[in-house]
């Protein structure tokens, strides 16, 4: 996933005497130590300067027309000219580590894939957060490898389950019909699927108006829902509201709906306990700010619970659920309105904010289960 070392202090070579070249010719940075690759190299200015490069990218050719290019052999000079005639700018989803490369999917335009290896690290450490992310980037052609030109840029956006599953069927779907270009100006392959019968799990539609309160458990599963649904509304009456109440017990119906279920086995109170510690952890009921907040130590203590037996209940709660802040289904109302990672959305190939899109798209959208109601149609009084 990353290039071998000597290919590391080539690309450097040739990337910081092109940096260094432009600077000092067109004074983008005034102050600007020359850099030179095993030492440190200040960030800040290498981002403002090769942003102006790949907004003027002929300096390349003024770089190779220089004396001081005399030095580059016929082989690098050709890497340089390669980056001036193919690089690629724009923003990307990564969407995928594999033990390759990185894929890298266009947001504009027709899509398509790019296999990006790391230079002197994986791409994975470059990225500050799960795939699916978005970031900015300059691709190169390098030595039969897609690179970067050293810098990626990262979104502080996130996505939610709906948006998550729908850029991973996207990503399948090119890969399967087109491919992942590996060469840039080199055709990919399609990768064949290898269970041509096998369909692609379709997406739940969830409503967040739909109250579960134990009316579809299985009757096996009765007994128990009734148990723990006890502690968990005592509990929500005395500290917690009616929201936080209808949620956990939503979630517990769901987890008594699993087959086989989970809570066949392990004491009633701890599941009380963990349901109600995951989906409050997911709602960020341990940060002061918010209007109900309290500790891990005061829930585990009311169910007279270690902190650790909670949280550790609590996590296999999260992972049954898929719990998160950017999933709408186990969210308190204000936080699901307030959060634009679950209104963000593919249409026609860009990602949009679904709620400034005409109502026929929010409506599509609602229609398959991709945002949990039609903002048009939420009262004040409902958020």
């Amino acid at each position: 996933m990353m290039l071998v070392r000597s290919d590391v202090a080539l690309f450097y070579k040739l990337w910081c005497a092109l940096v260094w070249s432009v600077n000092q010719k067109h004074k983008i940075v005034p102050v600007f130590k020359k850099p030179v690759y095993g030492e440190r190299i200040c960030e800040e200015p290498f981002i403002v300067i090769r942003s102006k490069l790949w907004e003027n990218p002929h300096w390349i050719d003024d770089f190779l027309c220089e004396k001081d290019s005399d030095v580059l052999s016929e082989d690098e000079c050709e890497i340089l000219k390669g980056w001036r005639e193919n690089f690629i700018k724009g923003q990307f989803m990564v969407v995928k580590h594999l033990e390759k490369y990185s894929v890298f999917m266009t947001c504009e335009g027709s899509t398509k894939l790019y296999g990006v290896c790391g230079i002197s690290n994986p791409v994975r450490e470059m990225v500050s957060h799960d795939v699916p992310c978005l970031v900015d980037a300059v691709l190169l052609p390098f030595k039969g490898k897609i690179i970067f030109d050293s810098v990626i840029i990262n979104h502080s956006i996130s996505f939610g389950k709906s948006m998550r599953d729908s850029i991973k069927d996207e990503y399948e779907k090119i890969k399967e019909t087109v491919g992942i270009i590996e060469v840039i100006g080199v055709p990919p392959t399609p990768v064949k699927q290898q269970h041509a019968t096998k369909k692609s799990a379709p997406l739940q539609v969830v409503s967040l108006s739909a109250v579960d309160k134990g009316s579809n458990v299985p009757k096996s599963m009765t007994a128990k829902y009734v148990e723990v649904a006890e502690l968990i509304e005592n509990f929500c009456d005395e500290k917690l509201n009616e929201e936080y109440k209808e949620i956990c017990l939503r979630a517990l119906a769901k987890l008594c709906r699993k087959r086989p279920s989970p809570l066949m086995s392990g004491k009633v109170r701890t599941w009380a306990c963990g349901i109600i510690y995951a989906i409050g952890s997911s709602n960020f009921i341990f940060d002061k700010s918010q209007p109900i907040n309290m500790s891990a130590d005061e829930i585990a203590e009311w169910f007279s619970l270690s902190k650790s037996t909670a949280g550790s209940k609590a996590a296999e709660v999260n992972k049954l659920l898929d719990l998160s802040y950017f999933n709408a289904e186990f969210q308190l109302k204000g936080l699901v309105a307030e959060n634009p990672a679950i209104w963000y959305l593919t249409v026609n190939g860009l990602i949009v904010d679904i709620r400034a899109m005409p109502r026929e798209l929010q409506e599509e959208a609602f229609r398959k289960g991709l945002i949990p109601y039609i903002p048009a149609d939420k009262n004040d009084d409902d958020v």
